[in-house]
């Protein structure tokens, strides 16, 4: 898959939520793959600020790795893909590594995302972002994704450990290229002040008669690098090669 600028575009009224209050944030992840990573780095975490880098294992969480990402934090600008799925790849038709994840977002939602990977990196905090991604011929898709902090040796956050994934099951996804997307909703959670949950909850549904931001003008020509992804690419871990044993 070719690397390609993700064209951007952005919902002004995205809401920020910095979430303390006791309850909140386990009942809004309403995809079971969130969940699931949630639990996982919960559970690593046994009470820290966050895990270790090297103790995430691929192997416990095969069951959703095809949605699962690492990022490096190089500076405040800068927030790039170390590792990426390979069903998140084919999702989005394009080759995730090396990729800076705020360079998929235009200036109206820039601070916003920002904000909530510092939260992440700085305070050990968890970042949770529901937004939706248009295709050219106006098809939606509504994702969650969630950010996790993860600690090197020397206990510094620098690597973040997140999962994104569509909330719905869209027969057409992977096949349509998106051409923009924008923030629905920003949650950041102080996961010491987050309740055990009970049980999983099912994934949520969506009202498609949603409203949405007005259509913008889709540079068709941006997206030409860009392929639909071969169904065998969908349900893989792209992994560079030793990345989960080379401290990255």
């Amino acid at each position: 898959m070719n690397k390609v600028a993700f064209p951007r575009w952005c919902n002004s009224t995205a809401e920020y939520r910095p979430d303390g209050h006791p309850g909140m944030g386990l009942s809004d992840m309403k995809h079971k793959t969130i969940q699931s990573l949630f639990d996982y780095w919960n559970t690593k975490r046994d009470g820290r600020p966050a895990p270790m880098r090297s103790e995430i294992q691929p192997g416990e969480i095969r069951s959703i790795l095809p949605h699962v990402f690492i990022l490096e934090r190089e500076n405040d600008a800068s927030f790039r893909f170390r590792l990426a799925g390979t069903g998140l790849c084919g999702i989005y038709g394009m080759e995730f590594r090396n990729h800076n994840l705020l360079s998929m977002w235009q200036e109206d939602c820039l601070g916003s995302i920002k904000q909530a990977l510092d939260e992440v990196t700085r305070n050990a905090s968890v970042s949770l972002v529901e937004y939706t991604a248009s295709t050219a011929q106006q098809r939606e898709a509504t994702f969650e994704m969630i950010l996790l902090p993860l600690a090197q040796d020397n206990g510094v956050i620098t690597r973040v450990l997140g999962a994104a994934v569509p909330v719905d099951e869209l027969p057409w996804i992977g096949d349509h290229l998106f051409a923009r997307q924008w923030i629905d909703r920003l949650q950041v959670l102080d996961p010491e002040r987050m309740p055990k949950r009970e049980r999983a909850a099912e994934p949520a549904r969506r009202n498609p008669q949603r409203a949405r931001p007005p259509m913008l003008p889709v540079h068709v020509s941006s997206l030409a690098s860009r392929r639909a992804p071969l169904r065998s690419e969908r349900s893989y871990l792209r992994l560079v090669k030793n990345v989960f044993s080379t401290g990255d």
